[in-house]
């Protein structure tokens, strides 16, 4: 088993984490390549359906697999550590890039959606590799936003392409 290489998004709500997740992903399946991703949404609980495998969590079942034509669902009523996601999806899967959006607080390779208040965030600023931005919100933090980013040595771009090149290189290369 070969280690996945992981990428870590970060941003608030509605910066556009999901959209370049899977602009991502599906630039790395055109090249085929295995890829796995992972959500924090810690803010949420999971809503139970009244479909037979949530039945069972409910009854008392710590996990739940379904079995469909086409997947499969694996629901676990538990929060687990990310590292031993990590491991498992590994084990199950074996896939070569792992995209993992938020835990903020884990120091794999990052990219960060700006928002002005995410200097004011409990950041391991030396993991993050990559900044994107819109054009507007630069223009409008261009000397804090340069500063972060030779600071730091962080690939930056106001251009979506660009953000996805750039992370394409640093793992493809």
């Amino acid at each position: 088993m070969i280690k996945p290489k992981i990428l870590q998004i970060i941003g608030y709500a509605g910066t556009g984490k999901t959209t370049i997740i899977c602009l991502l992903l599906e630039k790395l399946s055109k090249e085929n390549f295995n890829c796995a991703t992972i959500k924090s949404s810690r803010k949420h609980s999971y809503s139970f359906s009244k479909k037979d495998s949530d039945e069972f969590l409910k009854a008392g079942s710590n996990l739940s697999i379904v079995v469909l034509d086409n997947t499969t669902q694996i629901t676990i009523n538990e929060q687990i550590k990310l590292q031993q996601l990590i491991t498992e999806i590994s084990n199950i899967c074996n896939p070569d890039f792992l995209i993992i959006e938020g835990f903020k607080d884990e120091k794999y390779p990052k990219l960060v959606i700006w928002a002005e208040k995410i200097l004011d965030e409990a950041i391991d600023f030396t993991s993050i590799k990559f900044l994107y931005c819109n054009s507007n919100d630069y223009e409008s933090n261009k000397l804090v936003i340069d500063e972060f980013v030779s600071k730091y040595d962080i690939r930056f771009s106001t251009e979506l392409n660009k953000t996805l090149q750039n992370i394409l290189e640093y793992f493809i290369s």
